[in-house]
């Protein structure tokens, strides 16, 4: 029904950045140890990306559709917990650009970016679920673009950096319309 648009767009939004994520991976692990560091680095951001989509759409999906609680996860520290994922899974992948022979750093990354996906979602509550995907969609349009980057893919590029910004507009003016900050969305926990 036309009330579940925005759990099927969820959707579609984690199998297409499920994609783009496996894609890099494997592109990693056919150039390793041979690649440069710009690649590497395009590589490792579009992979942290990725996956991050992936586990972020499949929980906001899960939430819309009432298959988990719509309620924000908040316990003591939780912001700082999640950033500290997400700074692992960082620095995990300018490890891999510093020693690209390193391919044991890609999937211990690969996991800290599907815990930092997983926990910034199911910190948010249901109600903003809509503008999550929004920017969960910039963010698989950002890795899309990057992978273009690495494949010399020049539709992926403009393709991928359109839906990027589109996603990321679109979050900025739900947000306005809301009346709440970009970054009340994403750390606020309304609902708690």
């Amino acid at each position: 029904p036309m009330t579940a648009v925005p759990q099927r767009t969820a959707m579609s939004h984690a199998f297409g950045s499920l994609a783009v994520a496996l894609i890099g991976t494997a592109e990693y692990y056919q150039l390793a140890p041979n690649i440069d560091a710009f690649t590497t680095a395009v590589l490792a951001m579009e992979m942290i990306l990725g996956y991050v989509t992936f586990t972020g759409s499949v929980i906001a999906f899960a939430k819309l559709q009432e298959l988990i609680s719509g309620k924000p996860l908040i316990y003591p520290g939780r912001n700082f917990i999640t950033l500290i994922v997400l700074a692992l899974a960082v620095g995990l992948g300018i490890a891999l650009v510093i020693n690209p022979a390193q391919s044991v750093l890609l999937p211990i990354m690969a996991v800290f970016a599907l815990g930092f996906g997983f926990l910034m979602v199911m910190g948010i509550g249901g109600a903003d679920m809509p503008t999550v995907i929004a920017i969960l969609n910039s963010y698989a349009g950002l890795s899309a673009a990057a992978l273009g980057f690495v494949l010399n893919n020049k539709l992926l590029i403009v393709a991928g950096t359109l839906d990027g910004s589109s996603g990321l507009i679109l979050a900025i003016l739900m947000c306005k319309a809301m009346n709440r900050s970009f970054l009340n969305v994403l750390f606020g926990g309304v609902g708690a």
